[in-house]
């Protein structure tokens, strides 16, 4: 039996349970965002939770394009055919489902997500023995170094951005939860190889090195080629045979992944940006491309993506609930460069602070031990972790999420740092309970940061509901005199400016919105108040024409109404909207019955239902927010008519309410001195 693959003492068995007991439960508390959901998906309408089974579907179909229109302004037309970017991987785990039933389709992210962190803690805990027997040796573990295992290995699991990412559940952060997996069980297959050639190594390194080529270019493309110029210099060094076996371990799974993107964009690793509909119709993805010459990469982007990825600023402590969170402000550009889209981008040395110091230690260790093979050996998979990281030092798109490019990193060189520092304690107890404190204190605090930044966004993308709920826990964990709160104001109109975190009531609490701090959508609804227009015909003088109930105004204006027919005591609902009317279905009225118009809003489907009585039938929509020509999100304001706008027609009369008032509203409301507070801190 081969060392590496030597039954594990029951000491170590416990502090690996131990270990990924305390990481797995805050990642899964994140990505079932602390209920009993096996299903949820980042927003109610499963945008960009569907993408990969309708990738699968398409495959089932025999082709690799996908409907028109499916992916939204994902999706690439090339030649009439639309097709996604992201690799096939993910969507090939769920073709097995999908030979069953369907009934899953656009819900099985979450799923998707946590087994892809049951295969990181698998290969991380692995990772981290085997690095341990080449820098400790097979001595039994004493109480320091399972302590300092124990706690390192949770905070690899659970204190890192995939805890972040944990909180969507949708394709954006399923690629990373998948490539993070894939590339540490590369790494610890790497390191194994070289430690111990052997055909089985040798077919498990390849099989991850394709799953990660079909899953992030990046990755995968840093991983084969590091194998094939290992496998060269194996070759070099008198070992043919295996040399060639292992060039054949990277370049057989990037041969396949080229070829799978070359068939759909034309070239071995990009994709045409040009041909993205999201590049159609914003104007300024269409000016970075111009000046970048046609791409969105390059090393001119290197010190933007230096400075806000390991800034140690990159993070912002507030005085009210979640009190850690991601940096006010969206991500800068520096040294001239022109970003395409950047986000509010926590930096890692902020949010994984712990993780990074073990990580330069363990550089520091890879370059002067030279002495011990395992260590020169540790350098091969370090060098693939580094160079995966290069998709987004050179990528004019900042985002939180791009943090996870990082996690092979840390995580390999994080347990090479910590059997180094174990190794360099004295043996005795006041410098290792010192360690073994700082080293517990880090990981409590990356948990804490992640699961508080993962909470906000979570509730932020999926709005309506949840949001409120979020910003309810937020007021009623205020402190003292409610200075320890986020800032409120007050209106007759939509928001303008603000600042992150900011709320807002519009009028008598007819809606509450929350400021994202977004450079793009830098508002979002969070409730808003039900209207109701009873409408009475009373027939006095029977002619054709529009009753006025609600005005929308926003970017454009909009008429709600209710038009009379000409000849029949019939009615229906009506949108006078600039680039056309709308209406509902004909219904009938009678003299003497009154019927209700009720406009009721749902922030997180982003509509307002205009509904009449309670007949479905009759249903209507707008829609809360609007994008302008540069794409940012603007807020509406429905109000109702006044008694101008009532029209001419005399058989009906219009009376108007408002509903319950929503429960954050009527807190907010009822806050004694909020304007004060809020001036203040204005």
């Amino acid at each position: 039996m081969s060392s590496h693959a030597r039954r594990r003492p029951p000491r170590e068995g416990v502090a690996t349970a131990t270990g990924l007991v305390l990481g797995g439960i805050p990642f899964f508390l994140a990505l079932l965002d602390y209920r009993v959901d096996l299903l949820r998906t980042a927003v109610s309408q499963r945008y960009a939770s569907n993408f990969f089974d309708i990738q699968a579907t398409a495959f089932l179909h025999g082709h690799l394009d996908v409907p028109t229109g499916a992916l939204g302004i994902e999706g690439f037309v090339i030649e009439g055919k639309t097709f996604m970017y992201f690799g096939p991987f993910p969507a090939l785990l769920r073709v097995p489902v999908q030979l069953v039933t369907h009934e899953f389709d656009g819900r099985l992210s979450l799923v998707s997500m946590g087994l892809a962190w049951v295969m990181f803690a698998v290969f991380a805990q692995k990772l981290l023995w085997l690095l341990r027997e080449q820098l400790r040796g097979t001595t039994p573990l004493t109480r320091f170094e399972w302590v300092s295992a124990v706690v390192v290995l949770a905070m690899a699991t659970g204190g890192s951005t995939l805890t972040f990412d944990a909180s969507l559940p949708w394709v954006y952060h399923e690629v990373y939860l998948w490539s993070t997996a894939l590339l540490v069980g590369s790494c610890y297959w790497m390191l194994r190889l070289i430690l111990s050639p052997d055909r089985r190594s040798a077919l498990w390194l390849a099989a991850l090195i394709l799953a990660e080529g079909l899953t992030r270019t990046p990755g995968g493309w840093a991983m084969a080629g590091t194998t094939m110029l290992l496998g060269a210099t194996l070759a070099i060094r008198h070992r043919r045979r295996l040399g060639l076996t292992v060039v054949a371990a990277g370049a057989a799974p990037l041969a396949v992944a080229v070829v799978y993107n070359v068939v759909k964009f034309g070239h071995p690793y990009l994709f045409p940006l040009q041909s993205q509909v999201w590049t159609q119709v914003n104007a300024h993805r269409r000016e970075a491309l111009r000046v970048n010459g046609g791409t969105i990469t390059g090393s001119q982007f290197f010190e933007t993506s230096l400075v806000n990825y390991l800034r140690p600023d990159g993070i912002r402590f507030v005085d009210y609930f979640p009190f850690v969170t991601l940096p006010a402000k969206p991500a800068q550009a520096y040294g001239g460069a022109f970003l395409d889209q950047t986000y509010r981008t926590g930096s890692v040395t902020a949010f994984m602070p712990g993780l990074l110091v073990l990580t330069l230690i363990g550089l520091v260790a890879l370059v002067v031990m030279r002495s011990r093979p395992g260590v020169v050996a540790a350098r091969w998979p370090m060098f693939a972790a580094v160079g995966a990281t290069g998709g987004i030092m050179g990528y004019g798109y900042l985002a939180n999420r791009y943090t996870s490019d990082f996690v092979p990193m840390l995580v390999l060189g994080g347990f090479v740092g910590l059997w180094t520092v174990v190794g360099l304690v004295p043996l005795v107890r006041a410098p290792r309970v010192a360690v073994a404190t700082a080293l517990g204190l880090l990981c409590a605090f990356s948990i804490v940061s992640q699961l508080a930044t993962g909470s906000a966004v979570a509730a932020q993308t999926w709005g309506g509901d949840r949001l409120a709920d979020y910003l309810m826990v937020q007021q009623r964990l205020r402190l003292g005199d409610g200075s320890s709160s986020p800032p409120l104001t007050r209106s007759d109109s939509v928001p303008q400016g603000g600042q992150t975190d900011q709320l807002h009531i519009r009028g008598e609490c007819a809606a509450v919105y929350l400021n994202t701090g977004d450079r793009y959508e830098p508002w979002t609804l969070v409730e808003q108040r039900d209207m109701v227009a009873t409408v009475s015909p009373v027939f006095e003088d029977y002619r054709p024409g529009t009753v006025g109930l609600f005005r929308q105004t926003g970017l454009e204006d909009r008429l709600v109404g209710v038009e009379f027919d000409s000849k029949l005591p019939e009615a229906r609902l009506v949108v006078e909207d600039p680039d056309g009317n709308f209406y509902s279905p004909w219904f009938e009225v009678e003299r003497g019955r009154p019927f209700t118009v009720t406009a009721h809003t749902t922030p997180e489907t982003g509509q307002t239902r205009l509904r009449v009585d309670d007949a479905s039938a009759y249903d209507l929509y707008l829609a809360t927010s609007e994008w302008n020509a540069d794409w940012y999100n603007v807020q509406a304001a429905l109000s109702f008519t006044g008694a101008a706008e009532h029209g001419s027609v005399r058989h009906a009369t219009v009376s108007s309410e408002l509903g319950p008032v929503p429960e954050l509203c009527a807190h907010l409301d009822g806050l004694d001195g909020w304007s004060e507070a809020a001036a203040g801190r204005s």
